[in-house]
């Protein structure tokens, strides 16, 4: 019986399902933007999320307190088993100077990730174009104008597609700049 197990088994057995939680948060992170299904996105959204917090808290006792990071790196490093990425979470080697995703995110509370739904199943073609054409999605988020080309899936895949992406911190001045345009009804007379 499956009494209080919450959690989706994604048609894999359970050691699959952790090999796959591992590389997709490895490839979040070594990219920070991936496409993916929404089901795979919403299964490793939580450890990605955990992963993050581990490697803030780790940044944030790396001058006062270097027994409790080591302790920090560690975890990560058992739970991803990838040294690069674990070193560019943290801000070590060649991140050293440009800063980790830990330090990214220190003054965050969480919501470091984000899921953004693309409509069909079937990317690469789409509507009223031919098998052929590789359609290019260009949208705007946070005032950065970005671009995804989108790659068709193989046959009989129906599973809904999204980005799965690392939040980018907004700049202060950039904040003020952005103002939401308020619409105000007029009034019948």
């Amino acid at each position: 019986m499956r009494h209080r197990k919450n959690e989706k088994h994604l048609g894999r057995t359970s050691s699959h399902r952790k090999a796959l939680r591992r590389n997709l948060a490895i490839s979040l992170f070594t990219y920070g933007r991936i496409v993916t299904t929404v089901e795979k996105a919403k299964y490793v959204r939580p450890f990605v999320e955990r992963i993050i917090s581990l490697a803030k808290k780790g940044v944030a006792k790396k001058e006062a307190d270097r027994p409790a990071y080591v302790h920090y790196y560690r975890q990560v490093l058992s739970r991803l088993d990838n040294k690069e990425v674990v070193k560019k979470l943290f801000g070590e080697g060649k991140w050293r100077e440009s800063g980790g995703i830990g330090e990214r995110y220190i003054d965050r509370n969480g919501g470091y990730t984000r899921i953004l739904r693309l409509s069909g199943s079937r990317m690469g073609v789409l509507s009223g174009s031919s098998v052929g054409d590789i359609p290019e999605l260009e949208y705007k988020m946070e005032g950065f104008e970005r671009k995804l080309r989108l790659v068709g899936n193989r046959l009989g895949d129906n599973a809904s597609q999204a980005i799965f992406e690392l939040v980018e911190e907004v700049k202060e001045e950039e904040e003020k700049e952005i103002k939401p345009k308020v619409s105000v009804p007029k009034k019948k007379k």
